[in-house]
Parts: C-alpha cells; sequence; structure tokens
C-alpha cells in the first residue's frame, strides 16, 4: 500500500516541476491530426510558395526569402522549449471557432484568387497558419507561436504601390549622399539626377546609381536579420529596441559606402571587367559591413550600460506574464528583512 501512495505521488502533475510543450509532444492525443493538417495546408498552398520562390529568385530586394522559413522554425522551436509554469501546465480546450477562422480565411484566398489578387493570397497563408495553431493548441500554443508566426512575414513581398512609392526617394537619397560623401573622400564629382560623373586620370566616367541600387534590398534585408537577432539573442528591452531604431540608418550607409566603393573603383581601375568586379564585390560586402556595424552597436550599449538592470532572455511571448508567472517569480526570489531586523541582527552579533 505505502509502494502505491509513493507509485501515485510521483506521477501526479504536482510533482512533474517545469515542463514544455516541446517535452510533452509524444503524449498530446491529437498529434496525428494536427501533422496531417499541417500537411494539408503546406500541400494546399503549395503554389504560392512555388510563386514566393520565384520571387525570392528573381528579384534581389528578396532573396532573404529563403531564409525565413528556417528561422521561423528555429524561433518556433526555441519557444516551445521555454519551460512553463507549473500554474499553465493545466489542459485548456481549444475552441472550435479556431476553425471557423480557418475556413474564413481560405474563402478570402479563394476570392483573391478569382479576382487575380496573388499578394492578397500570399499573405493567407499567415493568418491560416495561427488559426491551425489555434485550433488544435488554444491560446498556449499560440502564446508561444505566435513570435514564430509573425516572423513569416518577411517571405512576402511589399505590395507594388508600397515598393514603388519607397524606390524613387531611395534612389535619390541614395544618389545625393553617395556624391557628398565621394566629394569628402577626395574625389571630384558632378550629379545629374541619379547619374554621377567621376573625374579620373583616365577620363570621366559615368556612375548610375540605377533603381537595384536603391537601398531597399539592403534594408528588406536588414530588417528580417536584426528581427531575427532581437527575438534570438539574450537581450535586455531597451537594447532590442535600439537595435529596431537602428536598421533604417545601417542599411542607408552601408549602401551609400557600396556605392562611394564602387565609384572609388572606376576611379582605380579601368575596363569594363574591371568595372563589374567593383560593383559586384562591393554588393557582396555590403551585407558583413551592416552585421559588422550592428555588433559594433551592441559593443557600443554594453560599454555605455556595462551592469544590466533587467535580466537577459530570449523574447518569450510579450503577451504571456500571467499571474501565475509573477507568482512564481515571487516564490523564487528570496525575501529580504527590513531595515529594523538588520539593525537587530547587528545588536545580537556585538552582544
Amino acid at each position: 500500500m505505502a509502494e502505491m501512495t509513493i507509485t501515485k505521488s510521483l506521477e501526479s502533475p504536482e510533482s512533474y516541476g517545469l515542463r514544455t510543450l516541446w517535452d510533452q509532444r509524444l503524449s498530446m492525443p491529437p498529434r496525428w491530426a494536427a501533422g496531417a493538417a499541417a500537411l494539408v495546408l503546406v500541400l494546399a498552398y503549395l503554389p504560392n510558395l512555388r510563386a514566393l520562390m520565384k520571387i525570392w529568385n528573381d528579384d534581389p530586394n528578396y532573396n532573404h526569402g529563403y531564409l525565413v522559413i528556417p528561422i521561423a522554425l528555429y524561433i518556433l522551436w526555441q519557444q516551445l522549449s521555454i519551460p512553463e509554469p507549473k500554474a499553465a501546465r493545466e489542459s485548456v480546450l481549444a475552441p472550435w471557432w479556431g476553425w471557423v477562422f480557418l475556413v474564413g480565411i481560405l474563402l478570402v484566398r479563394g476570392i483573391a484568387y478569382e479576382r487575380g489578387s496573388e499578394g492578397l493570397e500570399n499573405a493567407t497563408i499567415i493568418p491560416a497558419i495561427a488559426s491551425l495553431m489555434w485550433a488544435f493548441g488554444s491560446w498556449p500554443l499560440l502564446r508561444r507561436a505566435w513570435l514564430a508566426i509573425a516572423y513569416l512575414v518577411f517571405m512576402l513581398p511589399l505590395p507594388h504601390l508600397v515598393s514603388n512609392t519607397l524606390a524613387l526617394p531611395l534612389q535619390s537619397f541614395a544618389t545625393s549622399s553617395s556624391y557628398y560623401l565621394l566629394q569628402l573622400t577626395g574625389m571630384w564629382v558632378v550629379q545629374h539626377g541619379n547619374i554621377i560623373d567621376l573625374t579620373t586620370v583616365h577620363g570621366t566616367e559615368r556612375l548610375d546609381v540605377a533603381l537595384a541600387c536603391n537601398g531597399l534590398r539592403m534594408l528588406m534585408t536588414m530588417t528580417a536579420t536584426v528581427t531575427a537577432t532581437v527575438i534570438l539573442l539574450p537581450l535586455p528591452n531597451w537594447k532590442r529596441i535600439a537595435l529596431l531604431l537602428s536598421i533604417v540608418p545601417i542599411a542607408l550607409v552601408s549602401n551609400m559606402a557600396r556605392i562611394v566603393a564602387t565609384g572609388w573603383g572606376y576611379y582605380l581601375f579601368t575596363g569594363e571587367t574591371a568595372r563589374h568586379w567593383a560593383h559586384d564585390w562591393t554588393g557582396l560586402l555590403m551585407m558583413p559591413l551592416a552585421l559588422g556595424l550592428v555588433g559594433l552597436e551592441l559593443a557600443v550599449l554594453s560599454w555605455l550600460v556595462p551592469k544590466e538592470s533587467e535580466d537577459e532572455q530570449p523574447v518569450i511571448p510579450l503577451l504571456g506574464n500571467t499571474k501565475a508567472d509573477v507568482g512564481t517569480k515571487s516564490q523564487a526570489m528570496p525575501r529580504r528583512g527590513s531595515g529594523k531586523d538588520k539593525k537587530k541582527n547587528q545588536d545580537l552579533d556585538e552582544i
């Protein structure tokens, strides 16, 4: 009888301690159903994924799209591996109306397909995944998966209206700023619209800042990269905010550095092959330069504030700070005595 009582107490949920959804994956009865539903959703959106892959391959602004899905899967794995507090381990019934949302989103996809709106059709994959997560795991699963789902937005191209609105101002800014930087570095240049005439020992060379060099590609890649960084790395929130705010300046500076380096390549080398070589290599070095600037920013921030006032941790879903979490933290924190108790202890020590 005693052995049975001990075994029962060890197998009770109260004795498990902290567990994760990832640890419980093998004991979830509907896992085969969830896998089947996910497979059906992937097959249903396979034409859209192929269309997105064609955009990633053909448009240099979205070459980073190939990395978005693997990064999102890693974010999901990280979030599911975070231990849950004891109060959050209770079973929660998944709401049936999660399937209603999924059906509604698929109807929107069908309407977008009939009207030839490929962008809207591709975008429905993100709420469809969220609805499937909600239908199978309710709020506890969606609370941990929403960061990974939201990150998938970086695999979608910008709407044409937004892209066209940004392209010309970015091109004009890149040309003007590079023109001034080339002058500051000692080169005699003249700007004509989006064309910069370089005065070299070989004669006048023309540097055309095309739409492909406007910086949109760097801006999109940097946004996806820095967002993944602030999610995955253990950083205090103020550093995350500082990194996100620095995306646009770092992207613009990196693009300007590329144009200036290309101009100096035209100045130092002659021949069409040398020009292409200078143009291509400066483009390849643009991303390492941007990542180096991000690392330098983190180093400067750590030097300015060496001691953090808050715990550094990966981003836990921001909506997951429940009362149970607060209670668990408060129980784990040591209780400090008041000033009177400390003074009494000192008096006793002196005696």
